[in-house]
């Protein structure tokens, strides 16, 4: 698990810009303040965040200490849920039209401000917004709002066209020059839900139109590396979704939502989100759609090395995907195909430790792909520069990572200088050839 992740002491710590060294000085310096002899390093603190060891008694005492965590706080919490945890208020809203609208305002109102890198919905968290998912009924507001103004079905058709244009102009250039573009339409979409007059089928194709908003914005988010925001929006998104009656729209902002988990924080936890998605969609979803989560979640089970499992769900995509398309897939699922699939198979394979297959399926799938996914490409050479180098083919590496850094200069991806800069790091050890010189300089401007 990378960049900061499910327990709440790394939440705690991180909210205050600590290191795991800048919390054990200050458990330490607490523990020559009462008298107490503490030993807390670096090391105690990461085997803490990582489940393998409890802190004892007076230890804990001395992190509410530092933490300034008051009495009555660790009396009716247990460790270590007593640590402060980030104010999310849409978490709190109830699950009703009206707390959808309210849960819209609170994120666009404070959600791009939050700039933390780690990921808060995870644990009792997680399972409470996917139980309430699960078993909310739909609740769609009457359909008099506002002051009286009409919304027009020009208005909505207009709205879905920009939604259609937005997702395909982040398949080009990335999340970091879209979002605003995203916020602004969804701030238009809120307006219309609180302040005119629509009919019940208007608001709830609103809701839904929220929902692919939201659901982009937290994309976009997680693309440029704002972990909690993407986590902020993605939550809202499902509210909307689930408000609008449209159950396999949820389940695809848990598809999207587990992507972030999977890479930064949990993969168990990006598990449980595509299995409850794959529940509450049975009997109403498409092969297409089926397919998608399958596949998903054949990279979480990979992320936390079960094999087996990962097979099983890449063979079930792949079935799945066999059974072609139908009048009713949903727009949003465009982009499953069987490039996807073989993208995320290599991936898998590359995360299971064998390179060669994966470069065989993102040799398939790069070759699939039009021009125009041009930060799908520059993921997946970067990925097929790794596979290389794990089979010691250098040069192949340096030729996919070029390629790749040729693309890089075209798209605003976060995700995509982090996958150059670590295809670079791996080239390290072999920078007295020219080629691998010449990437690294390259790569150096890219990731600066």
């Amino acid at each position: 698990m990378s960049d900061g992740i499910g327990h709440p002491l790394v939440q705690a710590r991180m909210m205050l810009d600590w290191s795991q060294e800048g919390l054990a000085s200050r458990l330490r310096a607490a523990g020559r303040q009462c008298g107490i002899n503490v030993g807390t390093t670096k090391k105690t603190v990461s085997a803490w965040e990582n489940y393998r060891q409890e802190p004892d008694g007076p230890t804990k005492d001395l992190i509410a200490m530092v933490f300034a965590v008051p009495d009555a706080r660790r009396e009716v919490l247990p460790w270590p849920l007593w640590l402060p945890a980030p104010e999310v208020p849409e978490l709190y809203h109830p699950w009703t039209a009206a707390g959808t609208v309210a849960s819209l305002d609170d994120v666009l109102r404070s959600g791009r401000m939050d700039r933390r890198r780690f990921v808060f919905l995870s644990g009792i968290t997680l399972t409470t917004v996917l139980h309430q998912w699960l078993t909310a009924e739909p609740d769609i507001a009457h359909a008099a709002a506002g002051d009286g103004r009409r919304v027009s079905a020009a208005m909505v058709d207009r709205i879905a066209r920009r939604i259609a244009d937005l997702q395909r102009d982040d398949d080009t250039h990335g999340g970091g020059d879209l979002i605003l573009d995203a916020e602004g339409l969804l701030a238009l979409v809120r307006r219309l839900l609180k302040g005119t007059f629509a009919s019940q089928a208007q608001r709830r194709r609103l809701y839904a139109q929220a929902a692919d908003l939201l659901r982009m914005c937290g994309w976009m988010a997680f693309d440029t590396g704002h972990h909690a925001t993407a986590q902020r929006y993605f939550t809202v998104a499902l509210r909307a979704a689930h408000t609008s009656g449209d159950v396999l729209l949820g389940a695809n902002v848990l598809a999207f939502a587990a992507v972030q988990q999977y890479s930064v924080g949990d993969p168990r936890d990006a598990d449980v989100m595509v299995r409850t998605a794959q529940t509450a969609v049975r009997g109403r979803s498409t092969p297409v759609v089926s397919a998608m989560l399958a596949a998903r979640q054949a990279r979480a089970l990979a992320k936390a090395g079960d094999g087996r499992a990962c097979y099983r769900a890449l063979n079930r995509a792949t079935d799945l995907l066999g059974q072609g398309r139908r009048d009713n897939d949903p727009a949003w699922a465009y982009w499953v195909n069987q490039a996807e699939i073989d993208m995320l198979t290599g991936s898998c394979m590359l995360d299971l430790g064998r390179p060669a297959e994966a470069q065989t399926k993102f040799s398939a799938a790069d070759a699939a792909y039009g021009p125009e996914y041009v930060r799908t490409h520059v993921l997946y050479l970067s990925r097929m520069a790794t596979a290389q180098l794990q089979q010691k083919d250098v040069d192949a590496a340096c030729a996919s990572a070029s390629q790749a850094l040729d693309l890089a200069t075209d798209v605003h991806s976060g995700r995509s200088t982090d996958h150059i800069r670590d295809v670079a790091k791996q080239l390290i050890p072999y920078r007295r050839e020219p080629a691998v010189r010449d990437i690294l300089e390259r790569a150096r401007t890219i990731t600066a």
